[in-house]
Formats: structure tokens, C-alpha cells, sequence
């Protein structure tokens, strides 16, 4: 039987159906790169969603957005924004992302005026980990500032999301130097600014980001931008206002290890989460893994630890909130991927074979690393996955023309491009009578269900699925 390999990245759908149809619009949040962001409500689940609308006659680098909804598809990270659905009609192209309620970074540093250490370093500390699994990806932000800087919820300083990827750039294996000058003239490093740089542009503006929590105001000011960037290219800044008097000498040596006008000489964003001010604090989490939600997954089938995935990629912060925690716990290098010996810290006690059976069951694309949503799939409480809407939400993604049943090709259409080779002959259809318990060649909302609910307790027909066999 061929292998199947699928990610997170295989259930952001695409769509030229009327947006509209399946989101109701409200308020304004704000403006990103290129376009709106809008307040939304899924009609048919209720779920909260950000949308950033984008006018196609103000794109003027189609490449450059395609370069951009590619880049955050395949994104997996728990900082870093998500992308759900792209909706494209002639007149706008629709990111349906994740909805974050608690500011922009930048307003939280006006109303604090400047931030204690221990504040400043959860919020580093994300930073960090997002830019360290960017640049272990070949991705480079290149528009790193407070304002693309997003907290998901008000009051939780802990749920820091990076956005706007309207800027980034896939670097390539090779590591070719960037030449286009990008950036916020606050923010940007010096050899930004001369048109020859590389991936430690964007340590250089979280240095910057650290001095304006630390005290409030940027390194580098001035009246105007050519001020301002005369001073970013000379590099020359210092800690002599009052607002440093009492900040550690920890602090500062960290800042002046990122704001080194020699990329070479700058800490990596791997360097960096082992700096002593840093690494000062760890959060007391409980590290051991839930081993009875891991094994029913590791026992799952093809077609259900899929679906799992696809709920998993699409839960809130505050579903999986603890679980996040104990991911970052284990995730030492905070690269934002788990390694064998990581998983195994959650597994004390689990035998050898136990464990090499969970991790390649875990590891549901054999990627060699255990990604963000493949771990909260293998270890989520069975409960959320039975919830109605996610349920809806998930068997949506895979009928694909809304009959209300999912056919092979279907599922072809969705996990299809995680086939390592061209499968055999009946590869769909096999996947397919894994949930066809009527035999009628298709996946059924009921059929789907008892899918997910392998404890087969003879659950009813949900209110939702009944609405649906009426229609």
C-alpha cells in the first residue's frame, strides 16, 4: 500500500465561492500589507475568524501574495499566525486567518510606557522561537516591529502570534544574499539598507524590539525617516537614559550581542534562546504526555489520524492552551519541532518499542520531527475532537462540493499531495471504506462522525449532521 504523507498545510482550502455565503463580516480590526483585515463569523460553525481582504487591483506583485499564502499554509508553529482558508473572486483574494483580540505589541508598549524585565523576556522569548523556526525553514520575516507583533487575547501576554508575511522571502537551500530594501525604518538593519543581506537582518530588529520594551522609545529615532536611518547605518546607540538605571546588565549584553553592525557577529535566533537572560526562567509545566490519547492515535487509521490532524490545526488558544505550554517545555531548542529525545522527556518510563511506535505515528508526514499540530493531534483530549463544529468544520474541508458526502476523489483532492509516490490502483477508495459503513462508495456526516469517535459508544445523530441529511 503507498505511503501517505500529510501535513496541517493540506487543509487550508481555496475557494471561488462568494465569501460571503459562508462568513458574515463585522467590524475593522486594522490594515496589513496590501489589504483589510475584517472581523468574521463562520455561518456554519460559529467560529471567529480575522480576514484580511485584498483588493486585486492594488496587488501589484501577484508572486509575491502567492509567495505569501504559501509561506503561512505552511507554517506550523504556536506563534505564528494561522492561515484557515483563501476565498478569491475578480474584484478581491480573502485570507481567512486566526483571530487575535488582544492588540498589536506596539499598543501594549504605549500603555505600559516600558516594560519590567520578566515581561519583556515572554514576549523575547516568543519572538525567539518564531524566528528561530522561520530561519530553520529558509524563511525570512524581513518586517519584524511591534506592530506585526499580535496577542490573542486581551490580558495574556503569553500568546504572542507573528504576522504579515507580505515581506518574507523563502531564502533556498543555497542561502543567496537579498538585495531588495524592505523593512521599517526603525526597525531595519544596516546592511538592509545597502542591498546585500541575509536571514540575521531580522536579528537585528528583534535587538531593536528588546531596547523599545526595555524603555520605550526605539535605538534610533529621529524626525524623519532619513534621520532615523542615517543613525540605523552608523549603528551607534547607548543605555544612558534614566529608564536604564535599573535594568540588568544581562539585558543589555543580549541586546548588544543583536545589535552588531556585523551580521556574522550577531547571535542566531538559536543563539540567542541560550542566552543567559533568556534562558533565566523556565515555566513550570508538568512534562508527561497524556500516554492514552497517544496510543489511540498510534492505533488510528489512515483516513482518521488525518482528520485529527485537521481538527488539531484548527482549535483555539484557549482549547489547547495547556498543551501548547508543554510543547514549548519539551521543544528545548525552541525551534518549534519536537526530536525523538524531546518526545521521549514527555514519556518517561515508556519502553523503547513503545516509544519508536508513538513517534512514527506521531510524525504523520516522516518529516524526521514531530510538528506543532502533529502533537497536539497525538495528544488532545478526545472530547474536543467530538465537538459539533469542529466536526463540521473538518468534514467541509474534505467535500470539497458541498454534497454532503465525500467521495475518493475528494479525499484525493485533499491529502492527495502527500502521496510519496503515485499510489496503487483503489489507494482513495480503500481510505474510503475505512469510514463507508452503508457501502455506498462515499463518507456520509454520520459516517464521519463514528470516524472520529472510535470508542463506538453509539453516539446519536447530532443536531448538526440531521440538518444536514434534511437539506
Amino acid at each position: 500500500m503507498s505511503s501517505l504523507l500529510v501535513n496541517k498545510s493540506a487543509f487550508v482550502g481555496s475557494s471561488a465561492d462568494n465569501i460571503a455565503d459562508s462568513y458574515e463580516f463585522g467590524t475593522k480590526l486594522g490594515d496589513g500589507s496590501f489589504g483589510t483585515v475584517l472581523r468574521a463569523k463562520n455561518r456554519a460553525t460559529g467560529a471567529l475568524r480575522a480576514v484580511k481582504l485584498i483588493p486585486r487591483g492594488k496587488v501589484r506583485n501577484l508572486q509575491r501574495l502567492e509567495s505569501e499564502i504559501n509561506l503561512m499554509k505552511n507554517t506550523d508553529h504556536p506563534h505564528i499566525i494561522k492561515l484557515f482558508e483563501v476565498y478569491h473572486d475578480k474584484i478581491n483574494i480573502y485570507l481567512v486567518m486566526e483571530l487575535c483580540t488582544g492588540g498589536e505589541l506596539f499598543d501594549f508598549i504605549v500603555s505600559k510606557r516600558h516594560l519590567n524585565e520578566e515581561e519583556a523576556r515572554l514576549i523575547i522569548v516568543q519572538l525567539l522561537r518564531a524566528v528561530s523556526y522561520l530561519h530553520m525553514h529558509e524563511i525570512c520575516h524581513r518586517d519584524l516591529k511591534p506592530e506585526n507583533l499580535l496577542f490573542v487575547e486581551p490580558n495574556s501576554i503569553n500568546s504572542l502570534k507573528l504576522i504579515d508575511f507580505g515581506m518574507s522571502k523563502m531564502m533556498g537551500s543555497r542561502g543567496e544574499a537579498m538585495t531588495t530594501k524592505v523593512g521599517t525604518p526603525y526597525y531595519i538593519a544596516p546592511e538592509v539598507l545597502t542591498g546585500n543581506y541575509g536571514m540575521q537582518c531580522d536579528l537585528w530588529s528583534v535587538g531593536v524590539i528588546l531596547y523599545a520594551l526595555l524603555c520605550g522609545y526605539p535605538p534610533f529615532d529621529g524626525k524623519s525617516d532619513t534621520i532615523v536611518l542615517a543613525k540605523v547605518k552608523r549603528g551607534n546607540y547607548n543605555f544612558n537614559g534614566a529608564e536604564w538605571s535599573g535594568v540588568s546588565a544581562e539585558a543589555k549584553d543580549l541586546i548588544s550581542k543583536l545589535l552588531v553592525m556585523q551580521p556574522e557577529n550577531r547571535l542566531t535566533a538559536e543563539q540567542a534562546l541560550t542566552h543567559p537572560w533568556v534562558a533565566t526562567t523556565q515555566p513550570e509545566v508538568e512534562l508527561s504526555l497524556n500516554l492514552d490519547s497517544l496510543q489511540r492515535f498510534k492505533s488510528a487509521r489512515k483516513l482518521q489520524r488525518s482528520v485529527l490532524l485537521c481538527i488539531a490545526s484548527m482549535c483555539s488558544e484557549r482549547e489547547i492552551a495547556d498543551l501548547k505550554a508543554k510543547f514549548e517545555r519539551l521543544d528545548v531548542n525552541g525551534d518549534g519541532m519536537l526530536t525523538f529525545a524531546e518526545l521521549q522527556q514527555g514519556l518517561a518510563g515508556t519502553s523503547a518499542t513503545e516509544l519508536q511506535e508513538l513517534w512514527q505515528s506521531i510524525d504523520v508526514d516522516q518529516s524526521g520531527a514531530i510538528d506543532y499540530s502533529e502533537f497536539l493531534a497525538a495528544t488532545m483530549d478526545h472530547s474536543i475532537f467530538l465537538q459539533e463544529e469542529k466536526l463540521w468544520a473538518a468534514f467541509t474541508t474534505f467535500d470539497k462540493d458541498g454534497s454532503g458526502k465525500i467521495s475518493a476523489e475528494e479525499l484525493k483532492a485533499v491529502l492527495g499531495q502527500g502521496a510519496v509516490e503515485e499510489p496503487e490502483p483503489g489507494f482513495w477508495e480503500e481510505m474510503v471504506r475505512e469510514a463507508d459503513k452503508d457501502g455506498d462508495g462515499e463518507i456520509d456526516f454520520s459516517e464521519f462522525i463514528d470516524l472520529v469517535d472510535d470508542r463506538k459508544m453509539g453516539r446519536a445523530m447530532s443536531r448538526l449532521g440531521s440538518q444536514v441529511r434534511e437539506e
